[in-house]
């Protein structure tokens, strides 16, 4: 025969356990959640990876750091691609501008470093191998948060520090990344 002591605690643990159910969904909830906007984090960190060779390719062709040409095409594709995908474009080219802008900045930073200690490596070639994969990494960017915002996510200020610890890229100060994730905050979805 079971006692009332018994049956009391079956109760509370069957209440337990059935009542778990939604904290654990909950929680892979929230977990996928953080791993989709860590997915962007990384190809924003990503992207960034590149200006180090972006950075000596123009070293080693006397090319400016600056292309304001090249800036206006990355623009146009980023905003046509949200507008495509339902998001605000003007949202993403202040994003984008902001990405660029750090981009050049690391480009300065490296190749200021290289008038005391030249680099050992050789760069890839700017026009063969980064561009391309810079733009299938920005159109990934903009497919990433056009997913995340069609799911009714977006980037607030709990994703900070996550943001944070995901640039790990050599000369991106912390001004840089503040800059970088306050843009995407303002991105927003059409309306």
């Amino acid at each position: 025969m079971v006692s009332k002591l018994e049956k009391v605690i079956i109760r509370i643990a069957a209440f337990c356990v059935v009542g778990l159910f939604p904290v654990i969904a909950l929680y892979k909830t929230i977990n996928a959640h953080n791993s989709d906007i860590e997915e962007l984090f990384l190809l924003i960190n990503e992207r960034l990876s590149y200006m180090e060779h972006v950075a000596l390719y123009k070293e080693r062709t006397n090319s400016p750091t600056e292309d304001i040409e090249r800036e206006a095409v990355v623009l146009m594709d980023a905003v046509e691609s949200a507008n495509e995908l339902g998001l605000f474009g003007p949202s993403i080219e202040s994003f984008f501008k902001a990405q660029m802008s750090v981009a050049k900045a690391i480009q300065y930073r490296y190749r200021a470093d290289w008038q005391s200690e030249s680099p050992s490596f050789v760069p890839l070639n700017l026009q063969e191998t980064i561009r391309p994969k810079l733009s299938q990494i920005g159109r990934s960017i903009v497919n990433k948060m056009a997913a995340l915002y069609s799911n009714g996510e977006q980037i607030n200020e709990e994703h900070r520090d996550l943001f944070h610890n995901s640039i790990d890229i050599d000369n991106v100060s912390q001004q840089d990344r503040t800059r970088l994730f306050d843009s995407l905050l303002i991105i927003e979805a059409q309306k």
